[in-house]
């Protein structure tokens, strides 16, 4: 049977396209094991998916103590490789694929890496002269890389969970009773929530109560969802306001308008589901969502403000909401952007399938 060593964690943006390859390649009758952190969410998710887990003892390497921590992890990284004896190693970012892929560099096992942003992270600018294959979300990445390595890489998009490549938004709409004529626009700051996006849309609250044919799903985080609904008295009975929504991307695919961060899955996600979105990135240059964001700005599929902007931005997506020819042009537009299922893609082109 054929094996393979996926690596990653710390955050979903880098475990959920990890899971969703693992659970790809497992389909295809491939032995797989998850080697991560054991101290951060991968180990927790990725056992309750039934996939083997591994998690090592690793830091981000701000002292000398955490960088003695690197060259343990390195050094059980080379004897996992050697007591598994994979196919590839699959490192999907963060610190925490570091030490998987610097032993398969050093005991020369074939590894490949994915890349989620629009920019490289640091694991992916290190290694991707040695690796066989880096895939990436955007073409954009190539702007950062030089041409004689550009053989290299392959943009397949961000592998994404099964179930979006399925869904239906008029099945959605339908779930949700959206009657003719009503609008939805879609509020979220990921799952902790964004500050900035909330104070905006209570600051714009009684502009959006003038608005009778919008129907608002307003995803606040956990530690801003108590403060909020103290604060705000609902527009409608339809209105649903809550920490965070389970079925996010079922109501991501009925909604007119998203209001959102720029998280490389959520960029992906509003590709997938040709979404018009205003787009208010996390201010660190270390996240990279402003590159993700001009992904979709440059094609004209998205607003992009920053979060001094954010209330500009919720009255942006008030005039937004009524334009149904600018909405239906964006859709148009973003429609480019879509790749084939990424999971899939990424998979054919592993080497693990000559004999």
């Amino acid at each position: 049977m054929k094996k393979v060593i996926i690596t990653t964690g710390g955050t979903g943006g880098h475990i959920y396209p990890a899971l969703s390859v693992a659970k790809g390649l497992i389909r295809r009758d491939i032995d797989v094991l998850f080697v991560g952190s054991d101290n951060r969410m991968e180990k927790d998710m990725v056992p309750k998916e039934k996939i083997r887990f591994i998690g090592l003892n690793i830091y981000p390497i701000k002292s000398i103590k955490m960088f003695f921590k690197l060259i343990s992890a390195v050094k059980q990284s080379i004897k996992i490789i050697k007591e598994e004896k994979p196919d590839a190693v699959i490192g999907f970012g963060n610190y925490i694929s570091l030490p998987m892929v610097t032993a398969a560099f050093l005991t020369r096992t074939n590894f490949y890496l994915q890349e989620q942003n629009a920019n490289l992270g640091m694991t992916n600018k290190f290694y991707y002269k040695f690796a066989k294959k880096t895939f990436l979300a955007f073409e954009k990445t190539y702007d950062d890389i030089p041409i004689k390595y550009q053989h290299k890489f392959k943009v397949t998009g961000n592998p994404l969970r099964e179930e979006i490549y399925n869904i239906s938004n008029k099945e959605e709409r339908e779930k949700l009773k959206v009657e003719n004529g009503e609008k939805i626009i879609l509020i979220t700051g990921g799952s902790l929530g964004a500050k900035s996006i909330n104070d905006a849309v209570l600051n714009e609250w009684e502009k959006l109560k003038e608005k009778k044919n919008i129907r608002i799903y307003w995803a606040t985080g956990k530690a801003h969802y108590e403060k909020i609904s103290k604060k705000i008295e609902k527009r409608n009975m339809k209105d649903i306001i809550k920490p965070y929504f389970n079925n996010l991307i079922n109501i991501m695919s009925a909604a007119d308008l998203v209001i959102c961060r720029a998280g490389a899955l959520t960029i992906s996600e509003l590709i997938e589901l040709k979404k018009p979105s205003i787009l208010i990135p996390y201010n660190s240059i270390k996240v990279g969502q402003y590159e993700n964001a001009i992904i979709l700005e440059e094609r004209e599929g998205a607003l992009v403000f920053n979060n001094d902007e954010a209330e500009e931005a919720v009255r942006s997506a008030l005039d937004l909401i009524e334009d149904d020819e600018q909405l239906q042009k964006m859709k148009l537009r973003i429609k480019a952007l879509r790749n084939l299922n990424a999971t899939e893609s990424l998979i054919n082109s592993l080497d693990i399938w000559r004999n």
